[in-house]
Formats: structure tokens, C-alpha cells, sequence
């Protein structure tokens, strides 16, 4: 599936736009750097520009002689060899080198800066520089003479940017970080994807829906997009019904319905959707956690709704929050009152302390707080 600019104008919402651009135009121009290092928590968008890059040095040949591939421990004299070495009949060679570790450090952190690990690059204050051990010194020394004729990557699970050997590669080559994006553009991409690539349509409320019940990673959604292409078969329209019925049913999905049925006092129907979560084999604890959150928030909201905030105010408090999610927490909010939701969160938290306490086992506690929802 191809990646596409995500065509929106004047809208920040593409959080990996600045790295897709600056990738895409070193492809585009085949001008491309002698040393990267990709990571993040986007695996998709990884793979995608790896194999980008891979297309364009070895011209498809994935069997070529001129690929060499690194993989967890290795010793570091065989890497920089494998990058002196020329290639053959060709102009580059490419070596791939994943999950090496000589971009982490267990070095401590000891910064307010360092422990702000989600905290844009730019915004940070200037960080104390760690040497790395002898590997990671190697490579600090090699990256400025790294030869004409090798493109060397890197793709790391984790990076501490503290590293001199990070510092070196971001000045002698090109570092691309890949994050999980905001569902706002998750909706568009899907849209997209689904038009393009499937020649289908879908609803933005059916896009919502997916992108809201589904893990936010874009593996996981283009393989719903496959799944609902298929089941549309000759329909050109994949509906809202057809996304509920087959998306890969998640936690964060199940509480939704789950604190629907608790806002109607609905036990029977509660009972069983916390009888699906549980088959979904979370945990009772993650449970417990994720209804308490939820239950927070819905009490937050309405507090908001009974004291006539603006939707600007509300928004305000909840940024970040998919719109459809919010959707859902409006209209559950609107049915609940602020004195049973005060009263829901304290059982809540009554029935955690119990369970924690040894006191009842914790499938126990939530069946046993479900079936007094009627006396809330």
C-alpha cells in the first residue's frame, strides 16, 4: 500500500510530515545521504521507506551482492567492513544493520529534559553528551569517513539522543523518526487508502469508527482495510455496518459499549460485554484501570455540561481526544447524572481496593460491582 502526502493544507495533523518530506525529496532526487537512522514507534512508515530505499540502491534485487544485513550483536570491525568494502557493478552498496543497540545507553537520566522523552527534539534544552562504550565510539569516529559508494541504515527500537554517536550521525547524515499519528490523519489515510488503493468508498463516520476502535498503528489498520475490501467483494461503499462487524475488537472499543450498558443499567448486557473483554485476555487490573479513567472523564464532562461550559471549553479539556470518542462520551455523559457517576467511580474504586487487598478475586469484584449498578 502505497504512502501518499497526506494533501491536507494549513492543518498540522500529520506528526510525521517534516521526515516524510525530507526522505521523499532525497528519493526523489537521488540524493541520498551515506548514513541514516530510522526509528520510532511507526513501524509502518519504517518499512515503507526502507524498502523505498532499497529499490532505489539495489534496483530491486533484494538477492543482490551489494545488500549486507546486520542483525542484534554483532562485532563492530565486521560492520565497518562490510561498509569499505566496494560494490559490485553498481555505484552503491547498501548494508542494513537492525536492533544493534549502539544508539541506547543505560546511561541514567538525569534531566527533567532526558525524562521528557516525548518532548519534540527542538524544544528540549541542550543535553550532556555520553561517549557510549568502545562500539559505539567506533562508529563515531567511522560515521565521517563512511565511503561515497555505501549507504549504511540503521533501524532501532531504542535511541538515546544523549549518545555522541547520535549526534554524529545527525550531523554527517540523515535521522528520521517515525511516530504513531493522531487520528485525525489515521481517518484521512484510511479514506484514502480505501479509494485508491481498494477503488472503494467509505464513510468518515465508518473511517472514525475504525480508526477509534482499532490500535492507532497503521499495520493494524491496513490490515482491517484488506478485511473490509473483501467482504464489500463488488460493493464500491464499505458501511459503518460492515466496520463493526468485522474490526478486531480492542479493549479501549469494549469499554465503550461496556460503560453504555452500565449507563442504562443494563446488567444483563453488561455482564456479557465484560464476559468479551475478558476473553480478549486483558487483564482484570487493565480493566479495572481503563474503567476508572473512563468513568473520571465522563464525570469531568458532565460537570462541564451541567455548568454550561462552551464547546471550546470542552475541547479544551479533552485535547487530543478522537472525535468520535467524544461523540460517544457526550452522549454517554447526557444519560448519566454527575451524582451516579461520582458514585459509579467511588464503587470503582472500592471494588479495586478490595481485590487488591486479597480480600475477592478481580473478575469477582467487577461482576459483583455490575450487578449492583441498579443501587448506585
Amino acid at each position: 500500500m502505497a504512502v501518499k502526502s497526506s494533501g491536507f493544507k494549513n492543518r498540522d495533523i500529520d506528526v510525521n510530515k517534516e521526515s516524510v518530506d525530507r526522505i521523499k525529496d532525497q528519493l526523489k532526487n537521488k540524493n541520498l545521504s551515506k548514513i541514516y537512522l530510522f526509528h520510532g514507534s511507526e513501524p509502518f512508515l519504517i518499512d515503507y521507506y526502507v524498502r523505498e530505499l532499497k529499490k532505489l540502491i539495489l534496483d530491486g534485487d533484494d538477492q543482490s551482492l551489494n545488500l549486507a544485513n546486520f542483525e542484534g550483536k554483532f562485532e563492530i570491525d565486521d560492520l565497518i567492513d562490510a561498509c569499505d568494502t566496494f560494490p559490485v557493478f553498481a555505484e552503491k552498496k547498501l548494508v542494513l544493520v537492525k536492533n544493534s543497540g549502539l544508539f541506547y545507553s543505560k546511561a541514567k537520566k538525569n534531566t527533567a529534559a532526558d525524562e521528557a522523552e516525548n518532548t519534540d527534539e527542538e524544544d528540549r534544552p541542550e543535553q550532556t553528551e555520553i561517549s557510549g562504550n568502545r562500539a559505539q565510539e567506533a562508529l563515531s569516529s567511522y560515521i565521517p569517513v563512511i565511503p561515497e559508494t555505501t549507504c549504511l541504515v540503521f533501524i532501532e527500537s531504542n535511541v538515546d539522543k544523549r549518545l555522541k554517536v547520535f549526534k554524529q550521525l545527525s550531523k554527517y547524515g540523515t535521522i528520521l523518526e517515525f511516530k504513531l499519528n493522531k487520528p485525525e490523519y489515521l481517518v484521512h489515510w484510511v479514506t484514502q487508502a480505501i479509494n485508491r488503493q481498494m477503488g472503494k468508498r467509505i464513510s468518515n463516520e465508518a473511517a472514525e469508527y475504525l480508526v477509534a476502535v482499532s490500535d492507532p498503528d497503521m499495520y493494524t489498520l491496513r490490515n482491517e482495510i484488506y478485511k473490509l475490501a473483501s467482504y464489500a467483494a463488488d460493493r464500491e461503499e464499505i458501511t459503518l455496518e460492515d466496520v463493526k462487524l468485522l474490526a478486531v475488537p480492542t479493549i479501549k472499543s469494549v469499554i465503550f459499549d461496556l460503560l453504555d450498558a452500565v449507563a442504562r443499567k443494563n446488567t444483563s448486557r453488561a455482564l456479557a460485554i465484560l464476559d468479551d473483554i475478558i476473553s480478549l485476555k486483558e487483564p482484570e487490573q487493565k480493566i479495572f484501570a481503563m474503567l476508572s479513567k473512563q468513568t473520571g472523564e465522563l464525570l469531568k464532562l458532565r460537570l462541564l455540561m451541567e455548568n454550561r461550559a462552551s464547546q471550546a471549553e470542552i475541547n479544551r479539556y479533552f485535547q487530543g481526544k478522537h472525535p468520535y470518542a467524544m461523540r460517544i462520551m457526550t452522549e454517554q455523559a447526557g444519560s448519566m447524572s454527575a451524582v451516579y457517576l461520582k458514585n459509579l467511580l467511588s464503587s470503582l474504586m472500592e471494588a479495586e481496593a478490595s481485590y487488591k487487598k486479597g480480600l475477592i478475586e478481580p473478575k469477582l469484584a467487577l461482576e459483583t460491582l455490575i450487578e449492583g449498578l441498579k443501587t448506585l
